[in-house]
């Protein structure tokens, strides 16, 4: 009798379950985000705009709005993450704006903020919420792990040094270049980016230098809907993208020509050989005004430093040497 009720009650507990993930999934928005109004002449100003997008809302004459939000999410972990990934580039949200933002239903989010402020992922001052310790801690670890920064952060520096400009390091995540480490030098644009923001990939010099060793299915997968486009000057189809990408491949580095942000430019060279299973994961590039660059003379100083970095990698971590040798393509090319 016993094991009987035990078995109701799970029978129970399964379908309150089940009505409770009908529920959420009924309320939850099932809206598309698109990338907001740009601002023009300051590349940090537009990241920021764009981060903004990235976590649900856009940045339209200097305000946030609402932008909506992909299919929602229907795991805990799924929710979790895009409440976790609502604050990046915010400041302090209440619980209305993290429901807005969100999409979620207001009862899951009230749940899901209270745990992750007891457990230090968020800090809870009055009625709002911001990052708590946890994800500092968190952070701050995973950028002191990362070998590649390791390796990668005394060249960029050296770069920096003698070109003058600003070196970015930065990786691509589902069509997105996120930016893991900045060096400044003595002529650099007084707007910084951000560490740990997105823009797309195809907007900037660092984000071709990687995709364009994709392969076409995985081009196809993150390129079905239109490109988006931050500046008049950005690339718009996906003909122009991939005349972009075949030149990539052909001379070994990419170019970006106010496609980001007007009045700047980037060249950027990808690190290690495309074939290799640590190769083509990341990539440099250096920036400046456009009016004050050349990039073909950029192009040389680039591809040393990307080299230099893969040889600091290969060195201290690949499992095998067999690309230790490997060098940037650096066939004759044309700047546009």
């Amino acid at each position: 009798m016993q094991f009987s009720r035990t078995q109701d009650s799970m029978q129970v507990s399964r379908t309150q379950d089940s009505i409770r993930a009908a529920e959420d999934r009924s309320e939850a928005c099932d809206q598309r985000q698109s990338l907001p109004s740009l601002p023009s002449g300051n590349i940090g100003a537009t990241v920021t705009a764009i981060t903004a997008s990235r976590a649900g809302h856009s940045v339209q004459g200097g305000s946030v709005s609402t932008a909506g939000i992909p299919d929602a999410p229907i795991s805990v972990v799924e929710r979790i993450s895009l409440i976790l990934e609502t604050f990046n580039g915010t400041g302090p949200l209440t619980l209305v704006e993290v429901t807005r933002r969100t999409g979620l239903p207001r009862s899951s989010v009230h749940r899901l903020l209270d745990q992750l402020t007891s457990t230090g992922w968020l800090a809870r001052e009055e009625q709002t919420y911001e990052l708590g310790v946890k994800a500092y801690e968190i952070g701050r670890s995973a950028f002191n792990q990362n070998r590649l920064l390791q390796q990668a952060t005394p060249v960029m520096r050296r770069l920096a040094h003698t070109v003058g400009l600003t070196v970015h390091l930065g990786v691509v995540d589902h069509g997105d270049v996120i930016y893991m480490a900045s060096v400044h030098g003595h002529r650099s644009p007084s707007a910084a980016t951000a560490i740990g923001s997105r823009v797309p990939a195809h907007l900037t010099a660092l984000g071709k230098a990687i995709i364009a060793n994709y392969s076409e299915e995985r081009l196809s997968d993150i390129y079905s809907a239109p490109l988006q486009r931050a500046t008049a000057h950005s690339v718009g189809s996906r003909r122009q993208l991939d005349a972009d990408l075949a030149g990539v491949r052909q001379h070994g580095v990419a170019f970006d020509h106010q496609e980001l942000a007007i009045g700047i430019s980037c060249v950027g060279v990808a690190l290690g050989p495309p074939d290799h299973y640590y190769g083509n994961r990341a990539a440099i590039s250096v920036f400046g005004p456009s009016n004050n660059i050349e990039l073909s003379k950029l192009a040389g100083p680039v591809r040393v430093a990307a080299a230099e970095i893969w040889d600091r990698c290969v060195a201290s971590h690949l499992p095998t040497h067999q690309f230790e040798n490997w060098r940037p393509p650096s066939h004759g090319f044309q700047t546009a």
